[in-house]
């Protein structure tokens, strides 16, 4: 937003609040107090933002990224009674390393193996997929001598320079006019790995899966809870006339599916993740190819012998860390998520 830097009182004041440990977002009001998110829950604060200019509200959304005093920020703009509300995504200007975000062995193993493939990175929004990917493709990039090519709406994540990887970086509206031809010219510029902000439609989809069938490694995320509905989310985005082609794609290049959610230790007042983590095996790939997407939940409680977890074993090996898993607590779930999880445990 024009409206916010260093020097004004506004800026002043999230700066102020983005020093505390558990602050993610902000949302900003013409006339209204500043709110924020601190460890999932909503505090109003005293500030009051009152605008030093009159500005032109015109209808819709916008998504960007801002910086300033040493600060990153996700930003969407929206109109609401009239007047503009500004959220702002706190972004950690330091890239976690995975271990420090608790990314499961075993899919950061099959990430650094890969050669080609899908890999969908799932869950709510403020799930923390965009730092599990950057977290992810940092630790690879550092490894490997690739070409990385990310396309962003908006980039969030800034990857450093010096690494061994070529990383290009592509922010569509500001380096790119349409999501869809960028993706697909992307094939023709030599990437080893394509990052995909999110799988939005069909053509998005299917362009993933050709790239994957390409010989190339696809990163991409999708609004899903568990692995077995992001097979079937997947699937429903592309058009019934292509469904079993793509659904053949789809169980040949399909590396791995991690899920995330993130919930609240009250002890440590802090969040941490839990996962539910699908690897690509034969008795996968079958069930996919046969579209007996329910079963894959049980191979999740199966194959936990060959790295992958149920949301129940992830619960488990977190409380087995010394985090205070809050089982009967909603914090850290969104509703949607609260009650899926009571219905896949029974709890």
């Amino acid at each position: 937003m024009d409206y916010i830097d260093e020097r004004s009182p506004l800026g002043q004041r999230v700066h102020q609040i983005s020093q505390l440990p558990g602050v993610s977002d902000f949302y900003i009001t013409p006339w209204e107090p500043l709110c924020y998110k601190h460890n999932g829950s909503l505090i109003y604060d005293t500030f009051v933002y009152h605008p030093e200019q009159t500005m032109k509200v015109e209808p819709g959304c916008v998504d960007y990224a801002m910086s300033f005093a040493g600060l990153r920020f996700r930003v969407n703009r929206m109109v609401t009674k009239g007047r503009f509300r500004w959220v702002l995504r706190l972004l950690p200007t330091k890239i976690p390393r995975p271990q420090d975000i608790a990314v499961p062995a075993a899919a950061l193993k099959s990430f650094l193996e890969a050669k080609n493939g899908l890999f969908l990175i799932c869950g709510a929004t403020g799930s923390g997929k965009s730092t599990t990917i950057a977290s992810m493709i940092l630790h690879r990039a550092e490894r490997r001598q690739e070409h990385v090519v990310t396309f962003e709406d908006p980039i969030e994540y800034l990857y450093p320079d010096g690494t061994p990887s070529l990383m290009s970086q592509r922010e569509i509206g500001e380096d790119d006019h349409d999501f869809g031809m960028s993706l697909r010219a992307s094939l023709r510029q030599a990437p080893d790995v394509i990052v995909v902000g999110e799988i939005r439609d069909g053509e998005t989809a299917e362009i993933a899966l050709q790239a994957a069938e390409t010989g190339h490694v696809v990163v991409a995320t999708l609004h899903t809870s568990s692995a077995s509905q992001t097979v079937q989310r997947f699937l429903k985005l592309v058009p019934s006339d292509r469904l079993e082609t793509a659904q053949a794609s789809l169980a040949d290049t399909l590396r791995a599916i991690l899920c995330q959610r993130l919930l609240f230790d009250n002890i440590r007042q802090r969040r941490f993740a839990i996962h539910e983590l699908l690897l690509q095996y034969d008795s996968t790939t079958n069930l996919i190819r046969r579209g007996e997407y329910k079963k894959l939940d049980q191979e999740l409680e199966t194959g936990w012998k060959k790295g992958m977890i149920s949301w129940e074993r992830s619960i488990d090996m977190r409380s087995a860390e010394g985090w205070n898993v809050p089982v009967q607590d909603k914090s850290g779930f969104t509703q949607e998520e609260v009650d899926a999880y009571m219905s896949e445990h029974g709890r």
